[in-house]
């Protein structure tokens, strides 16, 4: 007896995958809609440090520590989305050859606890010169900061996936 589903590759899923056109071209969409996250990130973080530049005098000014916070979790994306997925492969602990998984291992704990830093800096921030001090009134350039650093977390999972996207039912997350 001929199944309706025979022609089709195996799956789990009874209904089709909806995305079926985003296949051909998926790691290009979540390229792009990686780098349009980090910068509507960017963008909400500069639209509040322009807004407390020409706020009154009883206003909170941004410092080097709101911009801190960004600049971590930036770099935390870049150092995670340089690492070639292949070399995080493998069962080598040695340092010598060319078996460099451990080392690819340590450049992706290095990535993340940047970005989770940079994360945690934007909500102390937040909570401690926003929240705590003041009365409130200042309280979106916090919520900006912390935005900001969602954003670019959110980006460099979108930008993980997308690298890592083969074919339709295929996702390789490794880590």
């Amino acid at each position: 007896m001929q199944s309706l589903y025979d022609d089709e590759p195996q799956s789990i899923f009874v209904i089709k995958n909806p995305f079926r056109f985003l296949t051909h071209k998926g790691r290009q969409i979540g390229s792009y809609v990686a780098g349009g996250l980090v910068a509507i990130g960017w963008w909400v973080f500069l639209d509040a440090v322009i807004q407390s530049s020409t706020a009154n005098e009883d206003s909170v000014s941004m410092g080097f520590e709101d911009w801190f916070s960004g600049i971590l979790s930036t770099l935390g994306m870049i150092v995670i989305n340089l690492i070639d997925k292949s070399r995080l492969q493998g069962e080598a602990f040695s340092y010598a050859g060319s078996d460099l998984v451990w080392k690819a291992r340590l450049f992706l704990f290095l990535g993340f606890a940047l970005i989770g830093f940079g994360f945690a800096g934007s909500c102390s921030v937040m909570i401690i010169k926003y929240i705590v001090r003041h009365d409130g009134q200042d309280i979106y350039y916090g919520v900006a900061e912390v935005i900001q650093c969602g954003l670019i977390m959110l980006s460099t999972v979108v930008l993980w996936v997308a690298q890592g996207t083969q074919e339709e039912y295929e996702y390789n997350l490794r880590i």
